[in-house]
C-alpha cells in the first residue's frame, strides 16, 4: 500500500505553505484515501439517523464522522469526500429534487471542521468555535440563498428568507452539538493517533470554565445577530401577502374612509392595499392604489383586495396611489394620508 513520507508538524493556524502541502499530500496517501472512502460511507449511511432532543428537534449522528474524518485527513481530501458524500446520499436515499448547489453546504461544512482541527494541537475551544461556524455562517447565513434559489427555480414557490424555527433550531442545538463532539473527540483522537492517523494525542481537549464561558458569549452573539436581523427584517419587509382577508379588508375600508373624509377620493372610488411596512414598535405605513368602481364591479369581493387583485379587474380603473400611516398599527386610525392623480 502506498504511503507517502510525511511530516508530523503541528500548525496554529491554516494560514501556512507547509499546512497546505502536507494537506494535499493526503491525496497521494492510499492509507488516507481508505480510510476517506470508509468516513463516505459511514456519512453516507448516517446521514439519516439522529438523536432525538425534543419534538422535530435532533442531532444528525453524521456530523460526528465528519468531525473526526475531516480532522485526519484535512481540508484537501475534506472537500472531495464532502462533494462525494453528497452526491451518494442524493442518488442512494434521495429526499426530493437534486440541486447541485446544495453540494457546496456539504463542502462549507467539511473544510470547516479541517481548519480548525487538522494538523493542530486539538483544543475544546476549536471544536466550539468550528461547530459554532458551521452552525451560523453555514447553516443560517450561507444556506438561506441556496434555499431561496431552490424554492424559486425548482418547487416554484416563494421561500421565507427569515425562517425562525429552523434558525432557533441551529442556535439551541450549538451548545449541545459541541459538548458531544468535544467527548466524542476525546475518545477518538487518542486511538487515531495509536493508528498514526493524527499527530496530536488530544490531551489539550479538556473541557473547561473557560469553555463554559466561550459556549455561553458565541450563543449570545449568535442570538443578538439572529434577534437584530428579526427586528431590521420584520421592519423593512412588505407585509401585505402575510395579511388575513380580514385585516386587508379592515385597512381598505379605513383608508377608503379616511380618503372619502379628507375630500381626496371622489365617489365611487375604492382604495386597495399595495404595501404594507409594519414595525415592531411603532406605526404601520401603507402604500395602497385607487381605484374608480363601475356598476358591475363587486363590493364585496373589492373591499378585500390587493392591489395585484385588483389588477385582474377588469371593472376597475387606476385613478391614484398614495400612501397613509396607520396608528400604532390600527386599521381604524389613519393619519398623514395622501393620494396622487395617475398621469
Amino acid at each position: 500500500m502506498n504511503r507517502v513520507n510525511k511530516s508530523a508538524a503541528l500548525y496554529a493556524t491554516p494560514f501556512s505553505k507547509d499546512y497546505w502541502k502536507d494537506a494535499a499530500a493526503e491525496l497521494r496517501d492510499t492509507r488516507m484515501l481508505v480510510f476517506a472512502a470508509l468516513m463516505i460511507a459511514l456519512r453516507v449511511a448516517l446521514k439519516s439517523l439522529g438523536i432525538p432532543i425534543a419534538a422535530d428537534l435532533k442531532i444528525n449522528i453524521a456530523f460526528f464522522v465528519n468531525a473526526f474524518g475531516a480532522m485526519v485527513f484535512g481540508p484537501v481530501v475534506a472537500i472531495v469526500a464532502a462533494a462525494i458524500s453528497d452526491t451518494l446520499g442524493c442518488l442512494l436515499f434521495p429526499s426530493g429534487a437534486y440541486f447541485f448547489p446544495f453540494i457546496f453546504i456539504e463542502i462549507a461544512g467539511s473544510l470547516i471542521f479541517a481548519l480548525f482541527l487538522y494538523r493542530t494541537r486539538v483544543t475544546a475551544t476549536r471544536v466550539i468555535l468550528s461547530r459554532f461556524c458551521i452552525d451560523f455562517f453555514v447553516n443560517i447565513v450561507m444556506n438561506t440563498p441556496i434555499m431561496w434559489v431552490y424554492y424559486k427555480m425548482v418547487l416554484g414557490k416563494s421561500y421565507t428568507i427569515f425562517q425562525l424555527p429552523r434558525i432557533i433550531k441551529n442556535l439551541a442545538l450549538f451548545p449541545l452539538e459541541s459538548v458531544l463532539l468535544i467527548l466524542f473527540l476525546t475518545v477518538m483522537i487518542p486511538i487515531a493517533y495509536r493508528f498514526h492517523l493524527v499527530y496530536d494525542k488530544g490531551e489539550s481537549l479538556r473541557f473547561q470554565k473557560r469553555q463554559i464561558v466561550l459556549l455561553a458569549t458565541l450563543f449570545v452573539i449568535g442570538a443578538a445577530c439572529v434577534g437584530g436581523y428579526y427586528v431590521y427584517n420584520y421592519n423593512t419587509k412588505n407585509h401585505a401577502s402575510s395579511l388575513a382577508p380580514a385585516e386587508i379588508a379592515a385597512m381598505n375600508a379605513a383608508l377608503t374612509g379616511d380618503g372619502q373624509a379628507q375630500g381626496l377620493l371622489e365617489e365611487g372610488q375604492i382604495v386597495t392595499v399595495n404595501k404594507v411596512y409594519k414595525k415592531l414598535r411603532g406605526d404601520t405605513t401603507v402604500e395602497f392604489t385607487v381605484y374608480q368602481t363601475s356598476p358591475e364591479t363587486d363590493q364585496a369581493a373589492v373591499s378585500g383586495y390587493l392591489e395585484k387583485n385588483a389588477k385582474e379587474d377588469a371593472t376597475l380603473t387606476k385613478t391614484g396611489s398614495g400612501s397613509a400611516v396607520l396608528v400604532l398599527d390600527s386599521a381604524e386610525d389613519v393619519t398623514g394620508m395622501t393620494v396622487k392623480p395617475v398621469e
